[in-house]
């Protein structure tokens, strides 16, 4: 088809074709649309992904250039509704653990009578569980714990009485409880954000910003209070217990971190352009 054939379609002149063709001007929203009709094509086909002068286009061309095709639409859709259900499936199990963890605090103290600790048998609730030790590795109902532990457990056991035990496992119980907490409302934040996602135009909205960075510095809490917790429980018991920091922490706080900025960066180019990714 000619520029001039082209032209008499859109009712423009030639050397406006000819430009749009160099790259010296872009076509209106109403041409691109028509232009789309006749080469049977989306405004995504038509456009260059490449073109770097976005500021050359109509405002109702920018927000028109940047909406997914119906097969990414459908996919995101379908991502963001997958992960919502999972997020809120996971925190509704982590709940029951909190409730778990939450009625222990008070059950044990209770129960704590029946709690006795002999040379190779652990009697809790009046059930007996055999186990041994060697080294730092306990073995307890056929699993073999490793307890990052330099001290001979052994001695150690020999040398605590059954009530400073109860007292470790109550707080444990309540260090527990305040993680599995966190781990709850970290998860009820995830499931709203791709809930918005799922029922909004855009991820990038100001309140799913301020979601992303509670759920990251839920997460990030949750990591170094239960290093702490390790810590003063190691203290008090008088056990070397290891406190490790894994390349996989290092991972996540990068990946908290970026997230959020890239949340707070596609925020104000969507401020901008009023840019929408759902038809």
């Amino acid at each position: 088809m000619s520029q001039k054939v082209l032209a008499h379609k859109l009712g423009v002149s030639r050397q406006a074709v000819s430009r749009w063709e160099v790259g010296e001007a872009y076509p209106e929203m109403s041409n691109i649309v028509a232009l789309c009709s006749i080469f049977k094509c989306n405004i995504n086909d038509l456009i260059n992904d490449t073109i770097v002068d976005i500021e050359s286009f109509d405002k109702e061309t920018k927000e028109e250039v940047v909406k997914f095709k119906k097969e990414q639409q459908r996919k995101m859709k379908f991502i963001s509704k997958s992960i919502s259900v999972i997020a809120n499936i996971v925190r509704i199990l982590i709940f029951v653990s909190f409730i778990s963890y939450f009625v222990g605090c008070f059950i044990f103290p209770l129960k704590s009578n029946t709690f006795e600790i002999d040379e190779n048998q652990i009697k809790i609730l009046n059930k007996k569980y055999d186990y041994s030790i060697n080294g730092d590795i306990i073995t307890f109902n056929n699993n073999d714990y490793h307890l990052y532990s330099s001290t001979n457990l052994n001695e150690f056991i020999k040398s605590h009485d059954n009530s400073f035990f109860i007292m470790s496992i109550e707080y444990i119980l309540i260090c527990e409880t305040v993680l599995t907490a966190l781990s709850v409302l970290a998860l009820h934040y995830l499931y709203k954000l791709y809930k918005n996602i799922y029922n909004g135009n855009t991820p990038f909205t100001l309140e799913n910003e301020k979601i992303i960075k509670k759920t990251y510095f839920l997460f990030l809490f949750e990591m170094i209070l239960q290093k702490i917790t390790i810590l003063i429980y190691s203290f008090v018991v008088k056990l070397d217990l290891a406190i490790d920091l894994n390349i996989k922490d290092v991972i996540v706080v990068l990946i908290g971190v970026s997230t959020i900025y890239i949340f707070k960066y596609g925020r104000m180019i969507q401020a901008d352009t009023k840019a929408k990714i759902y038809n």
